[in-house]
């Protein structure tokens, strides 16, 4: 009986609760509103570090207004010109909500009555910036490492208690694929997990990311002799042939600024002896070298 010519059914008892709900908009009633708790705090030696963040207010008035009220969001606002300690009960009540008095609806009472609100004093330390950026470049260039941070350290502020904790904050992580050219980004800063009402200056940095292309450069370079017996060994061949790869520019610094190779002579050895070649680097790890070939004959002098 029920699916019989149900649409009417449902119809007609939409149409009764339109009538009801008409005929009930005009009473008047209590209704309980969350409602947001905005804690302003002047005193700037001071930092808030824990307070509720809802609490509940009564409303009367007719229904429709309060269902208007609703979508509004009330807030209970609290001024704090001076912390005394840190600790501070604040008493709550219906004239600190703030809401639109002309919907004819009143607040009548804010439970809880009163608030415990924890505070620490103010303090901050410079800490360094650590760049959290994935990079990858394009085929034939590299990244040159560290990036460039700018500024390199900012300033933390907070509770004494939470700045203590922080060595260190990072930047949002960024990723950037396919490099062929230096990159700049303007990357805000994150504040550590596990901290509360904690303020970064400035609130980003520019990271720059260089990138290079990738080179293979050769030269030829004079073989010589270090060490207490090196005055008494010749080498044979006395120059080979030095490879160098990496970023262009470390490349280049590189050649400039090398001369010649090395080979480690402790003592005169007895007969020919094959020795490693030392190319030294001075560029880091931009680039990597190696010589052609990569072992020379030490022989004693005169043999």
């Amino acid at each position: 009986m029920l699916r019989n010519h149900w649409p009417y059914k449902l119809g007609a008892f939409f149409i009764v609760f339109l009538l009801w709900l008409d005929l009930t908009a005009g009473e008047r009633q209590s209704q309980e509103v969350l409602t947001r708790l905005v804690i302003d705090v002047q005193d700037s030696a001071w930092v808030l570090l824990d307070a509720p963040r809802e609490v509940a207010t009564t409303f009367q008035g007719r229904n429709r207004d309060l269902l208007a009220l609703i979508g509004n969001d009330p807030e209970v606002r609290i001024g704090i010109r001076e912390v005394t300690g840190p600790v501070m009960r604040v008493t709550l009540g219906p004239d600190q909500v703030v809401y639109d008095r002309d919907q004819g609806v009143r607040a009548t009472l804010v439970v809880p009555t009163s608030i415990e609100l924890q505070f620490e004093q103010l303090a901050e330390r410079r800490v360094p910036v650590i760049a959290d950026l994935v990079t990858v470049p394009a085929m034939g260039f590299t990244v040159m490492r560290p990036l460039l941070v700018e500024p390199d350290s900012v300033t933390v502020s907070g509770g004494a208690s939470q700045v203590e904790t922080i060595l260190q904050v990072s930047t949002r992580r960024v990723s950037l694929e396919e490099l062929q050219h230096a990159v700049m980004r303007d990357v805000p800063l994150e504040v550590p997990a596990g901290t509360r009402g904690i303020q970064i200056y400035p609130p980003s940095v520019l990271v720059t990311v260089p990138v290079d292309s990738l080179v293979v450069r050769q030269v030829r370079l004079p073989v010589r002799a270090t060490g207490p017996a090196a005055d008494r060994v010749r080498i044979q061949p006395d120059s080979v042939d030095v490879v160098v790869r990496g970023a262009a520019a470390a490349v280049k610094r590189q050649l400039d600024s090398v001369s010649w190779v090395t080979v480690q002579v402790d003592a005169v050895p007895a007969g020919p002896q094959l020795a490693p070649v030392v190319v030294e680097l001075s560029t880091g790890g931009f680039v990597s070298a190696s010589s052609r070939p990569e072992e020379v004959t030490v022989r004693p002098e005169g043999s």
